[in-house]
């Protein structure tokens, strides 16, 4: 665990927890092969409509707890109030249970008008009630992993989250093939229980039993760390030991607002899959397909660099707030301008990628269906990642900085703009999937210019553009360009699409990593503040990129 009395570095935590977020995503984007295969695209559509409200439910209920325990803990570390990280604990689990406890019923009671009337999609009736079990055991796993990560440490988040995945993983393509085949053999079709319902009720069923293993796994290790806490309590003389009510209403209107902002950030789903179900009308078949590609290949894959952003947020948020809660606000600011400018490295050289290699990457995927409609949408709805992923960290820097209402105002904003443009694109320009993806990415840009405008605000944090923005831009244009020339020859050679497109993610990251630095995107002290930046130092030295 964590010493208070050290500062760990938090780039190199959210790196930590970046690298388990991207594992998991990988895994579970992998897993969609194998569940496209048995389910099919319209089982996908299923499956997406069924998780679309779980996590609907899993926001309401405990979505905003990790974040609420950890910014609270991380502030009572940093005063050395080990009594009252322990109450936070406590007290948190105790609302995370109950929270967890009755949005898992709203889902279990209400899965028929849910699936019905809300996301058009009948079939996920069954798959949204297994799922609701599940809901509950994510409220007390989201308290145990936010005590953590209010102690400046990914790595139980971390590994609990590749452990979940494995899991889940695992039990869902085995329960997904067993309840398709049954259905299949028994040749249901009554009351829309299909195939394809039964296999994505089996794959929802993995998603319950990997959250119970994350939870056992993060208990064990509070279960070993108990007696540090206990010794810590003993020698606290602190006078300032809060009372179980006070901490359950710290706790409530921490979580609120961050609760308001992630539901709001993300009901912009929901209202893209209830509108596109409205705009498609009687044909539910193609409805459910067309989804599927969208939810099951496009946004998965986004998913995957977007995670990085999470990651930083979340390991963002406790360091604004234990600066901030010694009056330490320059240097809560500098905290802040290294995660923006960590995150632009990142963030849009993979807007730039998935745009150009967006449909080889699916095709090497997902081969057995056709791509066509996903490869589409990559084009024209990747550079939603650049806004997604600046706007989940500057989320995180708000918060951590007290701000928890900015998020919510902005999000709210980004919505008002989102909807009628929704509308717009697709019942008068009948832009059909495309319309929603395109709307999709100017949420997630929209939600990112607003948050930097709170962060000039509230803090006076300007955003510098030559380096971190403009610079950044051109090497991954560069990277672009190089990756999909290269890719192009290739297949034109006959080296096939996975060989060609190894060999132009491989060039990529080689002439990334060389036009950052003869750009003068990064310099050398920037570089040493990033995870492993300092063997990309020595390595970028060798090489002379380095001014």
């Amino acid at each position: 665990m964590a010493d208070t009395k050290k500062k760990p570095n938090f780039l190199a935590q959210g790196g930590i927890l970046a690298i388990a977020g991207i594992i998991s995503r990988i895994i579970g984007m992998l897993y969609r092969i194998p569940l496209m295969n048995i389910i099919g695209e319209s089982g996908s559509g299923v499956y997406s409509a069924a998780y679309d409200i779980y996590n609907i439910m899993l926001l309401i209920s405990s979505y905003s707890l990790p974040m609420a325990v950890s910014k609270l803990v991380s502030a009572r570390l940093s005063l050395k109030q080990y009594k009252n990280v322990k109450q936070v604990l406590c007290i948190g689990l105790l609302f995370g249970a109950a929270l967890g406890l009755a949005a898992a019923l709203l889902m279990f009671f209400g899965a028929g008008f849910l699936a019905d009337n809300v996301m058009n999609t009948p079939r996920a009736v069954l798959a949204v009630k297994i799922l609701a079990p599940t809901v509950f055991i994510m409220g007390m796993l989201g308290v145990l992993r936010g005590f953590f990560q209010g102690h400046g440490t990914m790595i139980p988040t971390a590994v609990s989250q590749i452990l979940e995945q494995i899991v889940h993983v695992a039990v869902s393509i085995l329960a997904a093939k067993i309840l398709f085949n049954k259905a299949a053999a028994l040749e249901l079709s009554a009351e829309n229980m299909t195939p394809e319902a039964y296999g994505a009720a089996g794959a929802t069923l993995g998603t319950g039993i990997g959250a119970l293993a994350a939870l056992l796994f993060v208990g064990f290790c509070f279960f070993l760390y108990r007696k540090i806490l206990e010794k810590r309590c003993r020698r606290d003389l602190s006078r300032s030991t809060e009372n179980s009510l006070s901490t359950l209403k710290v706790i409530f209107f921490t979580a609120l607002p961050i609760l308001a902002s992630a539901a709001i950030a993300n009901i912009e789903t929901l209202i893209d899959h209830a509108v596109f179900g409205a705009y498609m009308g009687e044909a539910q078949d193609l409805y459910e397909s067309v989804w599927g590609a969208y939810s099951g290949k496009y946004i998965v894959l986004i998913n995957v660099p977007i995670a990085i952003s999470t990651a930083l947020a979340a390991s963002t948020l406790p360091v604004i707030s234990s600066r901030m809660a010694v009056g330490e606000k320059e240097e809560a600011m500098e905290k802040a301008a290294a995660a923006i400018r960590f995150i632009l490295l990142i963030a849009l050289p993979a807007s730039v990628g998935l745009t150009v290699l967006g449909k080889p990457i699916l095709n090497l995927l997902f081969r057995s269906g056709n791509n066509d409609v996903a490869g589409t949408l990559m084009i024209v709805g990747s550079f939603g990642v650049l806004g997604f992923c600046m706007a989940y960290v500057c989320v995180g820097i708000l918060q951590g900085g007290g701000y928890l209402w900015d998020a919510i105002l902005n999000y709210l904003i980004a919505l008002a703009i989102h909807v009628p443009l929704l509308l717009l694109c697709l019942f008068v320009f009948k832009m059909d999937i495309y319309g929603v993806a395109v709307c999709n990415m100017i949420y997630g840009i929209c939600s990112c210019l607003l948050h930097l405008r709170s962060l000039r605000k509230r803090f006076g944090y300007r955003q510098e553009i030559h380096d971190s923005v403009l610079m950044v831009l051109a090497a991954s244009l560069i990277m672009g360009a190089a990756a999909f020339g290269l890719y192009k020859v290739f297949s034109a050679l006959h080296f096939g699409n996975t060989l060609s497109l190894l060999i132009a993610i491989f060039a990529a990251l080689i002439v990334y990593f060389a036009a950052i630095f003869l750009l003068g995107a990064v310099g050398e002290a920037e570089l040493k503040e990033m995870p492993k930046g300092a063997a990309l130092a020595k390595l970028a030295r060798k090489l002379r990129l380095l001014r």
